[in-house]
């Protein structure tokens, strides 16, 4: 992509850029994209973009010249895989985007968030080409085949499904995986209790078609927005977007269902969830690593238009073995939520809390307290356990003592083994919240949608705080930061 970008906009404090295009212009300001010329949608797209998110500081990818389709169609994928870019999104200076500051902005903005309502404008750049008829065709896209044994090409990965409460007049935006069955249909992977999944039942009940657009190219702060979760039922992710950037959402309005769509999206498909029709989706290679079976019926989405702009790029995050982008900087997110979250339910003395991207930003969850009486520990781990932040496959919850780096996995490691005693500090909590894509759950058990989780006590026990035997750390987070500060160009 030729761009002309300046050091000036790579120095961006606050969200000036306003589509994927002018995001791309900082980021390869930074020295962080990089142009991928030839890479074919059926097998170099997906393996060139699973190396790239299992290494550290990876550029953020853009395929063009995909081989079988028209010049100028584009796959982006990577984008937020490092802070820099992350601070990009967030419009923060990217030489500053140190974890410190990024939590440091997830937790201001928590603690005093105010939304800010999209508003419709009369046309955008997604309206430069509106595909209408016989010239509906999915397979002009190039949406890849993103891992071998995938059942198809998955169009949505970092897609923003759009559908609209038929009580309140609410607009969910949500991503959800969906794979292209046809020239005019797509699958749309959403069931309860995910909030698209009940507005679309809503409408399924009713024996009503249920509109949605499916944005499948947009820029990362709409899609970092679709795939948030713990925002309350009945605010709009595109207003809680507006909130972050600080300034509304430009909307225009889809011809055949009147649903609200991005202005500055890059690809639009509009159409209706059909009550009566399924088709076999899957399988896909999901966030744990391994391969989900997929569904024999899943519900099919009929595309009556297609809108993307001159040159589209299409967005990718496909799942696999963590970690991979969304984890890197959910991470950040779910952090600062499941942190707040703690503070709002009473535990007092939170000095860290980390989700680790190789949990999947789900499956652990690690928080750092300074003790201040007996049961503070237990406290915060059932806590941290099962608030909105952690609840969705949360498996394991360690807590450490305040001078215990939680995005240090050795460190935590080191507290677990030298402060816990399974007897006494390991326990276990039965029926929680499951899923059925848990592959640690044995196949009849995934129906159920239920599952376990382990809470550690790594702490020094509160009674032996004062005992002279309780055992000082070699290693404080101050004088590691020192050392760090003087002497890390060592390292470099």
């Amino acid at each position: 992509m030729a761009v002309q970008a300046t050091a000036e906009l790579a120095r961006a404090t606050k969200p000036q850029w306003r589509d994927l295009r002018e995001w791309l212009q900082l980021v390869e300001a930074i020295g962080e994209l990089k142009t991928v010329r030839g890479a074919t949608s059926e097998a170099d797209i997906g393996a060139i973009t699973e190396m790239c998110e299992h290494a550290d500081q990876s550029p953020c990818l853009l395929f063009d010249d995909i081989p079988g389709f028209q010049r100028g169609f584009r796959v982006m994928s990577n984008g937020m895989g490092t802070r820099r870019r992350q601070a990009i999104t967030l419009g923060l200076d990217p030489a500053e985007a140190s974890h410190e500051r990024l939590l440091e902005f997830w937790r201001g903005l928590l603690r005093g968030f105010t939304p800010i309502p999209a508003v419709t404008v009369g046309q955008g750049p997604i309206q430069e080409n509106i595909l209408r008829g016989e010239d509906v065709d999915l397979g002009r896209l190039p949406a890849p085949i993103w891992h071998p044994l995938d059942g198809g090409r998955f169009i949505g990965t970092a897609s923003v499904n759009i559908v609209r409460d038929p009580d309140t007049g609410v607009v969910n935006a949500g991503t959800y995986r969906n794979q292209i069955f046809d020239r005019n249909s797509v699958g749309i992977r959403v069931a309860p209790p995910h909030h698209g999944g009940i507005i679309k039942e809503k409408y399924l009940k009713r024996g009503e078609p249920c509109p949605v657009v499916v944005v499948v190219g947009c820029d990362p702060l709409l899609f970092m927005a679709s795939c948030v979760e713990g925002i309350p039922f009945g605010l709009s992710e595109f207003d809680w977007a507006g909130g972050v950037r600080g300034r509304p959402i430009e909307m225009i309005q889809g011809e055949v269902t009147g649903l609200p769509i991005p202005a500055y999206a890059e690809i639009a498909l509009e159409g209706f969830v059909v009550p009566d029709e399924f088709h076999k989706e899957g399988p896909y290679g999901e966030w744990m690593g391994y391969y989900q079976d997929g569904y024999q019926r899943d519900q099919v989405v009929r595309v009556h238009r297609i809108y993307h702009r001159d040159n589209p790029v299409i967005l990718g995050c496909p799942q696999g073995k963590p970690p991979h982008e969304d984890n890197r900087f959910l991470a950040y997110l779910r952090s600062g939520m499941i942190w707040d979250q703690l503070e709002k339910a009473g535990v007092p003395g939170v000095v860290g809390v980390w989700s680790p991207p190789e949990g999947g930003n789900r499956l652990m969850t690690v928080v750092a307290i300074k003790q201040q009486y007996p049961g503070h520990a237990k406290q915060a781990a059932l806590i941290a356990s099962q608030c909105a932040g952690s609840v969705e496959m949360c498996r394991l919850v360690v807590v450490v003592d305040d001078y215990v780096d939680v995005t240090n996995l050795q460190d935590v490691m080191w507290a677990i083994l030298a402060r816990s005693d399974p007897a006494r500090d390991v326990e276990i909590i039965t029926r929680t919240k499951g899923s059925r894509i848990d592959i640690g759950m044995g196949p009849d058990e995934r129906e159920l949608k239920m599952m376990s989780r382990m809470i550690i006590d790594a702490t020094t026990p509160y009674e032996w705080l004062n005992h002279p035997l309780a055992g000082e750390p070699i290693c404080t987070p101050e004088r590691t930061r020192a050392t760090l500060e003087k002497w890390g160009w060592i390292l470099s």
